[in-house]
């Protein structure tokens, strides 16, 4: 067999799927003519674009506190979990509701109103419209460098309509096969598509065929590659240690194993860019890194983890033998989207001395079916089906005795329902795109089924 042409076989792939690669690709261009019209002089941040299966979030977070130790830096995350303004975060602080209102009111929201105005099929979506709020945010507080995750897979991801001075690929899984290709080296095709000429590219992917893909994409762009693998994590590791002498908080980033890769990842770029970079600074201030429902501790007793994916699942897993040895384990799982419960729980299912399946009311799965299809994985382990998800963790609280630990996982919006404080944007959220979804009976299209209006005392 001759040597695989990767760039060639993406080639093909976009003749065979015409229909669908041209149309994403004019939306890439349709997001370029607005930042060239909201910034003609052309947009003032610098952006790290950061693509990957797992930790592309916490990269971003990394990335971000590295940066602010030089000067004003922004990051832009997908998805959220609560709140939307939790998507744009300004030196290690999400933006503010005022910031929101103040970003579309005054520029994206007239922006946009006057491209759909001129041409009718100029109509940007949720997400291009976020990307454009970002970029808004950062000009407003002066963000120099920016850490912009994507949101799934790379080469027609909206946020691909941006320059980038810097990409970073943290890893190739099997997450979204549905979307991005059910075999890796499609996946790793279409994630590698954030390289661009003559830009650096970062990656901490360790997999052989993986990495070979990327190689092949770098080269057929002239993008430089540089690989981080074990050595530089552990070095890393070593140095954090030598130099910050103290232990890590359990609610920072690093108090995870797997989040070492990221840093590493991270703190490689930085150094690449910035040859002056404090870098005993910045591994200070990773030490003090968070982020929204990774390893979170909700309460004594009681953590969250957003981990939905099978290799997410796996990492959470082992950092919860790690960290918590023989103490009983009830896990609240729930399963968004098309993921497949049988693949991604196993991990989770040998730790577990309970399990509560619940739901959630946006692109939930159904728990008696995610009971039914994992029920050769838990055998004899006590499991509860319970659909709604506030009292799946009441009834996991009425389980615990002694010191044992509660850990809700396996769907981003199962924990939003769960632990979001404000009632009203639960319900937003587990609604989001009713306007778009229902139609009239004259439509013939179904309505939505919707959720009880919020009540302030829920």
């Amino acid at each position: 067999m001759s040597t695989p042409n990767f760039s060639y076989y993406n080639t093909i792939d976009q003749i065979y799927h015409a229909e669908w690669s041209i149309p994403k690709l004019a939306r890439l261009e349709l997001l370029r003519k607005s930042i060239r019209l909201m910034w003609p002089n052309g947009h003032p941040t610098k952006m790290i674009h950061v693509a990957g299966t797992g930790g592309k979030g916490s990269t971003c977070r990394f990335l971000e506190l590295g940066l602010a130790t030089m000067g004003n830096a922004g990051a832009y995350f997908s998805p959220h979990l609560f709140e939307y303004r939790e998507r744009f975060s300004i030196n290690g602080e999400f933006a503010s509701r005022e910031d929101i209102i103040w970003a579309w009111e005054e520029r994206v929201k007239p922006h946009i109103l006057r491209l759909l105005l001129e041409n009718p099929h100029h109509q940007h979506t949720f997400l291009e419209s976020s990307i454009l709020i970002a970029l808004t945010l950062f000009e407003r507080y002066e963000v120099a460098w920016a850490a912009i995750e994507t949101h799934v897979g790379g080469r027609y991801d909206p946020t691909r309509g941006l320059d980038a001075a810097v990409t970073l690929l943290t890893n190739v899984g099997s997450d979204h096969a549905a979307l991005l290709g059910h075999e890796l080296w499609q996946r790793a095709l279409d994630k590698a598509g954030i390289a661009r000429p003559g830009v650096p590219f970062f990656t901490s992917e360790t997999k052989p065929d993986a990495l070979a893909v990327v190689t092949d994409v770098c080269e057929h762009v002239g993008a430089p590659l540089h690989i981080v693998d074990a050595a530089q994590v552990a070095a890393f590791a070593a140095r954090v240690a030598t130099l910050c002498g103290e232990e890590i908080p359990d609610e920072s980033l690093l108090s995870a194993t797997y989040q070492k890769w990221n840093a590493t990842l991270a703190i490689t770029a930085l150094q690449q860019i910035f040859p002056e970079l404090d870098e005993a600074r910045v591994l200070h201030s990773f030490l003090h890194a968070r982020l929204l429902g990774r390893f979170w501790k909700v309460e004594e007793r009681v953590y969250a983890d957003v981990a939905h994916n099978v290799e997410k699942l796996a990492a959470l897993a082992g950092e919860i033998e790690a960290k918590f040895g023989d103490v009983g384990k009830i896990l609240v799982l729930g399963a968004s989207r098309q993921r497949v419960p049988i693949e991604i729980f196993p991990p989770l299912a040998k730790v577990a001395k309970a399990i509560v399946i619940t739901g959630s009311l946006y692109k939930g799965q159904d728990p008696r079916k995610i009971r039914e299809e994992i029920a050769p994985l838990i055998q004899n382990t006590p499991t509860l089906v319970i659909a709604d998800p506030q009292e799946a963790l009441q009834t996991a609280k009425s389980m615990q005795a002694g010191d044992d630990i509660i850990i809700l996982t396996g769907s981003t919006y199962m924990i939003e329902q769960v632990l979001n404080p404000d009632p009203y944007m639960r319900y937003i959220n587990s609604t989001f795109g009713w306007r778009m979804e229902s139609k009239s009976e004259a439509t013939g299209v179904v309505q939505l089924m919707l959720p009880p209006s919020p009540s302030p005392t829920r």
